[in-house]
């Protein structure tokens, strides 16, 4: 088996030293620029952000993707510090392949890649409503005024589908859901569709430029139609016989408990999930918060074990960094 690991490169030298004697047999870069073809096995180091990015550049690979990150990441098929008994299962065939539902969104013939765990349909400025009507395989369900709205997938239900008021989906299940975003109507509550449906969200008006936001990343103006439809599934590698659903629900519940936290120390919370290992300085800017507001909020996140300390090498120097605490493997 060949394969290529694409890293974050504040990680590559730490994925190079985990390789180890598989070294001949993967390859490690911080770019994802060369021919696929000669690979049977693409891996994506680093943070959510990271691995979404790369997922989407990866959107004509057919192959397998195991992705590396740190813990309590929501993408992961391992944590880094796992990657070299991964490696040793993944050499031995002691692997199994999970098909991860994706959306593909057609507006006016754009390419654009498959959302992994959403698309949202918003104003692209806030405060204002968007109006438009739904239909679910050419049948007309509503017209509303909202916010905005949301179609999810199962592993995107954990993330901004969830927050917004819609269900938690097992992984296993083949349904996308849509979900209307703070609607005029009461009676717009999320609902649950077949991973072969055709939505359509149809005649749409707003006082602002309207967008797709794939994967809250990829931004597109959207005119007055889009359809959404099943795109082809990520095919995700998972050692040691762990799914997705195992875990991940459990690490965003536990995340849930801890909602009396500070405003500030939720926000920091939710910064560490999406970028992964950051020192104090880093934290402070990427927040904007003051530095002791900061310090106190990490001080509050580090009794309750919701993120830890590590001093890692960064170069030739030694940095102290704070990321989310593993959960229990």
């Amino acid at each position: 088996m060949k394969g290529l690991i694409i890293s974050m490169s504040s990680i590559v030298n730490e994925i190079k030293k985990s390789i180890g004697s598989y070294s001949s047999s993967f390859k490690v870069s911080t770019e994802l620029n060369e021919d696929l073809s000669n690979y049977d096995i693409i891996g994506i180091a680093g943070t959510d952000r990271f691995i979404i990015m790369n997922i989407h550049k990866l959107n004509s690979w057919d192959g397998p993707v195991l992705t590396i990150g740190f813990g309590i990441g929501f993408l992961n098929s391992i944590d880094i510090t796992n990657l070299d008994k991964a490696l040793q299962a993944i050499m031995s065939g002691d692997y199994e392949i999970e098909d991860i539902l994706r959306l593909t969104v057609d507006i006016k013939g754009k390419k654009l890649p498959n959302a992994v765990n959403e698309v949202a349909i918003f104003p692209a400025r806030s405060a204002i409503t968007i109006e438009y009507s739904l239909f679910i395989n050419g049948e007309y369900l509503w017209h509303d005024v909202a916010d905005g709205l949301i179609i999810s997938t199962p592993t995107g239900s954990t993330a901004y589908a969830m927050s917004a008021g819609g269900p938690l989906i097992h992984s296993g299940a083949k349904v996308f859901e849509v979900v209307p975003v703070n609607s005029t109507n009461l009676a717009r509550v999320p609902i649950i569709v077949s991973d072969s449906s055709v939505i359509e969200i149809r005649d749409i008006i707003s006082k602002s430029r309207v967008e797709a936001i794939i994967d809250g990343s990829v931004r597109t103006y959207v005119g007055n139609e889009v359809r959404i439809s099943a795109g082809k599934p990520l095919k995700l590698v998972r050692v040691g016989g762990v799914s997705s659903t195992v875990g991940r629900y459990e690490k965003k519940i536990s995340l849930m408990a801890n909602m009396d936290l500070p405003p500030s120390a939720k926000f920091i919370l939710k910064i560490l999930e999406y970028e992964g290992q950051l020192t104090q300085k880093e934290i402070a800017e990427k927040t904007m918060l003051p530095s002791r507001t900061v310090r106190n909020a990490i001080s509050i996140l580090m009794r309750r074990g919701l993120i830890k300390r590590q001093v890692i090498l960064r170069g030739n120097k030694e940095v102290v960094v704070y990321s989310l605490a593993t959960t229990s493997q």
